[in-house]
């Protein structure tokens, strides 16, 4: 598989705040990449840098030729002001790729209602969204992202406020589009158990380690127990290593 991202001695921040140093990662085609921290460990600083919003400090970030991100982006972000239905806030997406004012067309649609029933949300296309649930609108916000047809998909917090049922779900729906659409994945967590249920690998930032990328078969119990200051415990299951 061959290299998508790639960062070189990357220092990030703002202004003179650093706030990740020294940074030498990539990232592979086809990854499904946990980044796991508390607030302020610099999630969303490093989002920022991989999707180019903000430019490293020192160093740089390269990447494979024509990437394109697809962002899920917190449902707490989206304004509910206005009644817009589900059909809508997913066809907002293709604005980027047809470009804003103009008119979609029927192909357009047809993307939306694919990436509606890809999250299994397609008889809710024309449901507000603001009435819809937690888990549903979260659906929406994938299908949003799915809607750009992203090489490269990041999940900001995809599971926050969600009840068990519903983060269950959102998360099995995740690890399906992962092996379905043949698409690279970052999933972006301050909890330790959903993500490393469900990624392969893991960049952990928590102020003090160094960020590496370690794979899902490396893990143990000490070092994600001195990670996160507390005991953790690792179990097999049908050969996967999961938190208990």
């Amino acid at each position: 598989m061959k290299k998508i991202i790639e960062l070189k001695s990357a220092c990030m921040g703002y202004g003179t705040n650093i706030v990740l140093k020294d940074l030498n990662l990539h990232i592979t085609e086809g990854d499904f990449l946990g980044i796991i921290g508390p607030n302020g460990a610099g999630k969303t600083t490093l989002l920022k840098n991989i999707m180019g919003i903000l430019k490293p400090q020192k160093g740089e970030v390269l990447y494979s030729k024509q990437l394109r991100f697809g962002y899920c982006m917190q449902r707490q972000q989206i304004n509910v002001l206005f009644p817009f239905t589900v059909y809508e806030i997913v066809m907002m997406a293709r604005a980027k790729l047809i470009g804003y004012f103009k008119k979609s067309s029927a192909i357009d649609k047809e993307k939306v209602f694919e990436v509606l029933d890809i999250v299994s949300i397609q008889e809710l296309a024309d449901t507000p969204f603001f009435n819809l649930s937690g888990g549903q609108k979260q659906r929406v916000l994938l299908a949003r992202a799915l809607c750009l047809e992203p090489d490269f998909l990041i999940l900001d917090e995809p599971t926050i406020d969600l009840d068990i049922k519903a983060k269950k779900e959102v998360l099995e729906l995740i690890s399906h589009v992962h092996k379905t659409q043949q698409v690279t994945i970052a999933l972006v967590s301050h909890e330790i158990q959903e993500v490393i249920n469900h990624a392969s690998k893991f960049i952990f930032l928590d102020h003090i380690c160094k960020p590496e990328i370690i794979e899902k078969e490396k893990l143990d119990e000490p070092k994600l127990s001195e990670l996160f200051k507390t005991e953790i415990k690792l179990i097999s299951v049908n050969g996967k290593k999961v938190v208990l």
